[in-house]
């Protein structure tokens, strides 16, 4: 009988002990998000398409988004639902920076530039963008763009960041 028991109490350790190995789920850890894009190029040709989206805090809150350069473009389109927020507008500006309302801890975006279509002069040059990726005003990731050629299929640049 003494033998059963401690065959027992051993197999209570050692299942105790297997149980215990789950891999504990990291914090969340949240930043107050900014995205800069700095555009070259012969940017009066284009049209530019930006969505902001997947902007989380805690486990299921949606967080809203601001423009904070230029002053005064407004966002074309937002849904709440999706927590989604786009710009598509021709490129009259050189500088564009987005900023979450508050700290998230993830956040996605989908970017590309399309040419308008007028024929290109000598003086022309594709356009490129130097993407930066802030959390707490502390650079996390850069991302390089350059315009396909005129008359080729642009490709987005799609990313989903997680502090």
């Amino acid at each position: 009988m003494k033998v059963f028991k401690t065959l027992l109490y051993s197999a209570c350790i050692l299942g105790a002990f297997a149980c215990s190995n789950d891999p504990e789920e990291e914090p969340l850890v949240e930043k107050t998000a900014r995205i800069e894009f700095e555009f070259e190029g012969s940017l009066d040709q284009y049209l530019v398409n930006f969505g902001l989206h997947s902007l989380y805090t805690g486990q299921s809150g949606f967080v809203s988004a601001t423009i904070v350069q230029p002053g005064d473009l407004e966002w074309t389109q937002i849904i709440d639902q999706a927590n989604t927020f786009n710009i598509s507008t021709p490129l009259t500006f050189s500088e564009l920076i987005v900023e979450s309302a508050a700290p998230v801890h993830t956040f996605g975006f989908i970017f590309n530039v399309v040419h308008t279509g007028d024929i290109p002069d000598e003086d022309f040059v594709d356009l490129s963008a130097t993407i930066r990726v802030f959390g707490n005003n502390s650079e996390v990731q850069t991302y390089q763009y350059t315009a396909r050629p005129v008359g080729e299929v642009s490709e987005p640049l799609s990313e989903t960041l997680r502090f």
